[in-house]
């Protein structure tokens, strides 16, 4: 039979046994009503929005009414204090349902309408505080509670996130029926972009392993699957849900009831938040978990003090599938960019991922040796792992096009194409922008714009031949200009003030040019505890550093021992020579000395001891466990082995930190004291296996 008609067949049963199991309607007491099996998490917006509309519409209209399963024996009781008979009953009640008083102890279970019944509750004074409700045998059929669970009338429509993730687990629980029910509440147009995503293996394998995590999927607009197809990253969208899931499995401890329970509100409050760098996250989160304003679903104590362990102590910021929405659209510029330097996906027959198609045009380094760009002239070697090499460079594609997007002209494809081309990518594309003159192009641009201005309507044909020594002379000072490779220092992770804002911590943002000159590999895969730092708030570059984290996974970056000289390549491309004749003379010195000797000069003085006698006391279970003079090498060892031992680290005053931080935040608190705690286990927890962070589900 066509699943259509099958779907046909299951909805007449339904019908019918509704009608079949239909006891009447009546006015009951709001006290009498209970969720035991809600649908939907208690959201706090919606119901402030049911309370406004009540003030304005009231709230006695049809499409309020809620679905209930009642027993005969409770009804009964009911009707013979009416004097009714259930037939009578159930011939009059929809029309003009009667006032049904139940016993003091009694309670009904409601199929849907929690939002409606707590607003309210609010909303209504005593001795008025009753809702009309359709009352069911208890014998319904389970597709038949199941359907009034879902029913048309609801206080707030399902979020089309939440209909792809509802519709993906009846694909796991191969319940065909269901699946197309919720499909069947998609958009045209968002049914289409479904269609095509399933055919996509890497993207619907990362969507699926969060499907667990239930209050993440609110703010998943289906519609926004048009981003994941064209964009042509699956890659790196997988690998940005890949974080999501790590991140939210550490955070609740692996506990899978839990992540089931997330509420929409909590998750979307938490979301790009980095409390353990900033002190108004960390604020923020640590005020609302201890008011239960977040997570009020987890009420065990020992729960809550675990998950708020792990939310304070996380240092990127907080990742969503609402963030990866908006920082795919980051990406949008970039990839055009990168689409240039390859061949048209009609022309050839190869993977449709960006990530795929460089590399098959990436020629493996047959050393261990691979380079690193410093700033836009000046490279560095730097040895690693032949998996490496690719990665490295593909990455470093990626955050040119980002520096060069946001200023459109002649220099911007041709620097990408260079670095292409330096970095081991070969396409007829790329050795076809390298080609291109620059210098050439801008006086050519210049001398037509000049003409159209002072000599309107007449032709123009430019000739390079008598303009040679013009573009030769523009070229060399775009070189004696930018031949100069700048110090460059880390930039800072933290600022004094404000922090970076929520509303530009992802997607698009009018600050996006801030920070460009440090978008290079190694100033983002530095370790956190060689970046600068100025305050408690986190910075703009280092929300671009965890964007590029989430999308393209870490990388260990090391010096070569063999070789730290910097080359510096010219600003200009020649015409016929290959890269390697770009390259001038350069005397530099050790690398860590002459890009870091400010930076290295700071720390060598924070090695210094302190005032004569200054020790710091770590102390576990209010005993004393060891002393450590104040300086701040022995200080951080001191605070990484208990680090390793799976212990956590605070100040008296409760604010958490990690362990290389323990010098600085000591220095900036005046303590002199770090108290040393083990995170608190659940015990029936204890034995959890660890394959729930690569199951799917």
């Amino acid at each position: 039979m066509p699943e259509s008609s099958l779907l046909a067949a299951r909805e007449e049963r339904i019908s019918n046994d509704k009608r079949a199991k239909y006891r009447g309607s009546a006015q009951v007491s709001i006290e009498h009503l209970d969720f035991p099996h809600p649908c939907r998490h208690i959201d706090t917006n919606v119901i402030e929005q049911l309370i406004r509309d009540f003030e304005g519409e009231g709230c006695i209209k049809d499409t309020n009414r809620i679905p209930a399963i009642i027993d005969d024996s409770v009804l009964h009781a009911g009707l013979k204090k009416l004097a009714m008979s259930a037939e009578s009953f159930k011939a009059v009640s929809n029309s003009v349902p009667p006032r049904l008083d139940l016993e003091r102890d009694v309670r009904i279970e409601c199929l849907h309408g929690q939002h409606r019944i707590l607003a309210a509750k609010k909303f209504l004074k005593s001795p008025k505080r009753w809702w009309i409700v359709d009352f069911y045998s208890s014998d319904l059929e389970v597709d038949t509670k199941q359907a009034l669970r879902e029913g048309e009338f609801y206080s707030e429509p399902y979020a089309s996130g939440e209909i792809f993730r509802n519709f993906r687990l009846c694909c796991y629980n191969k319940d065909d029926l269901g699946a197309q029910r919720w499909r069947n509440r998609l958009k045209p147009y968002q049914e289409k972009y479904l269609n095509i995503i399933l055919k996509r293996e890497t993207l619907i394998k990362a969507l699926d392993s969060v499907l667990n995590i239930s209050g993440l999927w609110r703010s998943f607009y289906a519609g926004s699957l048009n981003d994941f197809i064209s964009l042509g990253c699956d890659e790196e969208i997988a690998r940005f849900i890949k974080a999501i899931k790590t991140e939210f499995t550490r955070i609740f401890g692996n506990n899978m009831v839990i992540m089931m329970a997330t509420d929409p509100s909590s998750i979307e409050s938490i979301q790009s938040r980095a409390p353990a760098l900033s002190k108004s996250d960390f604020k923020f989160i640590d005020e609302g978990m201890r008011s239960g304003e977040l997570f009020p679903a987890v009420a065990d104590p020992v729960t809550r003090e675990n998950i708020a362990e792990g939310l304070l102590s996380t240092e990127m910021p907080i990742q969503s599938l609402w963030t990866l929405l908006c920082d795919i659209r980051y990406l949008k510029k970039p990839a055009r960019l990168l689409n240039v330097l390859l061949p048209s996906r009609k022309e050839r027959k190869i993977k449709n991922s960006l990530y795929e198609r460089f590399r098959v045009s990436f020629t493996e380094s047959t050393s261990n040796d691979f380079e690193v760009q410093q700033s836009t002239l000046s490279y560095k070697p730097l040895s690693g792992n032949l998996v490496d090499h690719f990665d490295a460079a593909y990455q470093q594609l990626w955050l040119c096009a980002c520096r060069v997007w946001k200023y459109p002209n002649v220099y911007g494809l041709i620097q990408l194409a260079t670095l292409a081309h330096q970095l081991g990518f070969s396409t007829t594309e790329i050795k076809h922008e390298r080609a291109k003159d620059p210098g050439h192009i801008i006086i050519e641009r210049a001398f037509r714009e000049g003409h159209s201005v002072l000599r309107p309507g007449e032709k123009f044909s430019f000739d390079p031949n008598q303009a040679i020594s013009l573009i030769r002379l523009f070229n060399e000072k775009m070189d004696e200009t930018l031949g100069s490779s700048p110090i460059a220092l880390y930039p800072f992770i933290t600022v004094a003030g404000p922090a970076e804002p929520l509303s530009r911590r992802c997607g698009n943002s009018s600050k996006d040019t801030e920070d460009l000159g440090h978008l290079f590999l190694d100033k983002i895969h530095a370790p956190l505890q060689d970046y600068q730092r100025a305050g408690d708030e986190i910075s703009s570059f280092y929300v671009k550093r965890s964007r590029h984290i989430a999308f393209f996974g870490t990388l260990a970056l090391e010096n070569n021992p063999q070789n730290t000289s910097t080359r510096v390549l010219s600003a200009n491309p020649p015409q016929t020579q290959d890269t390697s004749g770009m390259i001038s003379s350069h005397a530099g010195s050790p690398i860590e000395e002459s890009r870091y000797s400010d930076e290295g000069s700071s720390n060598r003085a924070q090695t210094d001891p302190g005032p004569i006698g200054r020790v710091v006391t770590f102390m576990e279970n209010n005993v004393n466990i060891q002393q450590v003079p104040y300086e701040k090498q022995k200080i951080n060892n001191q605070a990484q082995k208990y680090a390793a031992e799976g212990k956590k680290l605070r100040l008296e005053n409760g604010h958490h930190f990690v362990w290389y931080d323990c010098f600085r935040v000591l220095e900036l608190a005046q303590e002199l004291t770090v108290i040393v705690h083990n995170v608190v286990q659940d015990p029936e927890r204890l034995d959890q296996e660890m394959t729930y962070m690569e199951a799917d589900i």
